[in-house]
């Protein structure tokens, strides 16, 4: 026999528990179904552990769709300020400045329980080990079937079963067939926010040597990012390649500048200085020693150095995988879905949220972010329509 829901929410991530607090002191009958032991399981190691949930920099520049433009009216309608006043009214409170921004607990899992927390309290059902493998759209509703033999029935159904990042969270992919049962495009799915695999020739004996450098990406688009390099036996990793990796996940090439806090006239200055010294070699206190030496077996001079510094290119042949990225690109096709409202275009009564959907953003927080915005405007538009 089918349980009657007025709205369910696949998936107890971090879109579907904000949908649900956002539902639940309004409508009665809001159940989330995770397929894990846990909701919020994922969003809990978000951050490093720390919970950077979202940034004071909301500019629709830090997110990419398959459908330009797509994210826009979600980040509008909810931006820094509403997750701000969101997370202090379930009792999280962010750190001051700007830029990323994490609860003052610097726990996620602060977060996480918050947010189940709320939702229980004010009456919506968390199910968990509920796995989701049928949907089907009825003259009235939708029939949702589980796994393990459980029926719903529900007015309104939210899909917010996450990406393909992360198995161990429960993420693996295997909920797009939940989207495409209802005649949904799903967009290639690519790694993003992960380490990269590159050419090694050029790195060989650099495994563990970290440095700070701007790095440009190139491939499915063009992306920059300032922070920390990491040498690996088969590429490099670092919070800068995580801020670009998304670009070129499937291939492409990245663009390492040494230094760069120096413009390419300072760092020749100083390199002319060294030239002139009788010991050491030129790069000696420049940067890492067997960074150096392997720059310096193909340019031997100051101007040549410089070069070699600020433009040091790596073929990059692929990401090192979903199991370790944070983050997927790509998804349901946006295009597919109403952007005001997050509600099917293919479906009425259909709504997306979170990574689900074929949007993606830059590291520090944006991705949760869009969790968040998501959620809340498909929790708006469904409120709408049940006259709430």
């Amino acid at each position: 026999m089918e349980e009657k829901k007025k709205v369910l929410i696949v998936g107890g991530g971090a879109a579907g528990l904000i949908a649900a607090v956002r539902f639940s002191a309004a409508v009665n009958g809001v159940t989330v179904a995770e397929r894990g032991a846990r909701c919020g399981k994922k969003l809990a190691a978000t951050g490093n552990g720390q919970g950077n949930v979202t940034n004071t920099d909301i500019s629709p520049a830090h997110f990419r769709s398959g459908a330009a433009g797509f994210p826009d009216r979600a980040l509008s309608r909810y931006g820094y300020a509403e997750a701000e006043e969101f997370y202090r009214g379930v009792g999280v409170y962010l750190g001051k400045g700007t830029g990323k921004k994490y609860p003052l607990s610097l726990q996620a899992s602060s977060v996480s329980d918050a947010l189940r927390w709320r939702a229980e309290s004010d009456g919506a059902e968390l199910i968990t080990d509920c796995r989701i493998v049928r949907a089907k759209k009825n003259a009235d509703g939708f029939s949702v079937y589980a796994e393990d033999g459980r029926s719903f029935f529900a007015q309104k159904l939210i899909l917010a079963f996450g990406g393909k990042a992360g198995a161990q969270f429960g993420t693996d992919g295997t909920s797009y067939s939940l989207a495409e049962g209802f005649g949904h495009t799903v967009t290639p799915l690519y790694p993003a926010l992960v380490q990269l695999k590159t050419e090694t020739e050029k790195i060989r004996g650099l495994k563990g040597i970290r440095m700070s450098a701007r790095v440009c990406a190139r491939g499915r688009y063009v992306a920059e990012a300032e922070g920390d390099v990491i040498f690996t036996d088969y590429g490099v990793s670092g919070s800068a390649v995580f801020a670009v990796s998304g670009a070129v996940a499937s291939g492409g090439e990245i663009k390492i500048e040494f230094l760069p806090e120096l413009t390419k006239e300072e760092l020749y200055t100083v390199l002319r200085e060294k030239e002139r010294l009788p010991y050491g070699g030129i790069l000696d206190g420049i940067v890492h020693k067997q960074v150096g030496r392997m720059l310096e077996k193909n340019a031997k001079d100051a101007r040549t150095l410089v070069s070699a510094l600020k433009d040091f290119r790596l073929k990059v042949v692929g990401a090192v995988g979903f199991d370790t990225a944070q983050v997927t690109a790509g998804g349901v096709c946006a295009a597919e879905v109403n952007e005001f409202t997050m509600e099917s275009k293919k479906v009425k009564g259909l709504y997306f949220a979170g990574e689900a959907l074929d949007v993606d953003g830059d590291c520090g927080g944006y991705n949760l972010h869009w969790a968040f915005a998501s959620a809340s405007l498909a929790a708006e538009s469904v409120l709408e329509e049940l006259g709430r």
